[in-house]
């Protein structure tokens, strides 16, 4: 923090901390920025556009919402995400490729980052498919993409979601599952699972509308149905 009085840069206190806008601090914690206790510099004072700015590209980058929490973070429908109230649900089976091909995005509030589940959102559904990606997700997420083949393009994909473990128990044995059944393949630095694996997924379906305008949905970005994941996931079977 810059103290235009003293002409110093300090961290902020726990205090200051606070007046922070929340995504700007989040970032400071994420990557542990830690800065000299005392920089003699002139006195100055940073222009009001460049603290707006650096409050939107840190929320662009991590995916959060305009500054409103949903649930225990500022993230996109982060509450729903990582909600496994339906836990209980009897799982309807569902053919991958009818997702991807066939679903349309529910009516969501476009301005609402913590809109509840619509639609086939209230639904919990099993899916199989070949285990292609899994990548680690700044969010700590576990990033899964399902294909209805074990070879060929990426593109016709469906993801699946494991969100942390402290959410609930359930995240932790599906995590658990994950690692037993990929322990024979490789992951390789871009997230390529060989060979492939064949798995089942049961979680509660979700539509990701934030990748509507912020960027690809990983591999998975074919319409109509290349938003919904399965997120969170329940657990993880052999089909």
């Amino acid at each position: 923090m810059i103290h235009p009085d003293r002409g110093r840069v300090t961290l902020p206190s726990a205090a200051e901390s606070l007046t922070l806008a929340p995504p700007t601090y989040q970032l400071m914690k994420r990557f542990e920025l830690t800065l000299p206790l005392s920089i003699e510099r002139p006195p100055m004072r940073l222009p009001l556009f460049c603290l707006l700015l650096g409050t939107a590209l840190a929320s662009a980058a991590f995916g959060q919402g305009p500054g409103s929490k949903c649930g225990d973070a500022y993230h996109y429908r982060w509450l729903q995400k990582t909600d496994a109230g339906l836990a209980n649900q009897t799982a309807s089976p569902v053919d991958l490729s009818q997702v991807v091909s066939t679903w349309t995005g529910p009516q969501l509030p476009a301005d609402d980052w913590c809109a509840p589940r619509v639609g086939n959102e209230l639904k919990v559904y099993s899916v199989v498919g070949w285990v292609r990606v899994f990548r680690h997700e700044n969010d700590l997420d576990w990033h899964i993409e399902l294909t209805a083949k074990p070879q060929g393009s990426i593109k016709q994909c469906m993801i699946a979601e494991n969100p942390r473990i402290k959410y609930s128990p359930l995240f932790n044995t599906a995590r658990q599952s994950i690692t037993a059944y990929l322990k024979n393949s490789k992951v390789d630095s871009t997230g390529h699972v060989k060979p492939p694996v064949q798995l089942r997924f049961v979680g509660a379906a979700f539509f990701d509308g934030w990748h509507l305008t912020h960027g690809n949905h990983g591999d998975c970005n074919l319409n109509p149905g290349g938003l919904w994941e399965l997120h969170p996931v329940f657990r993880v079977e052999k089909p």
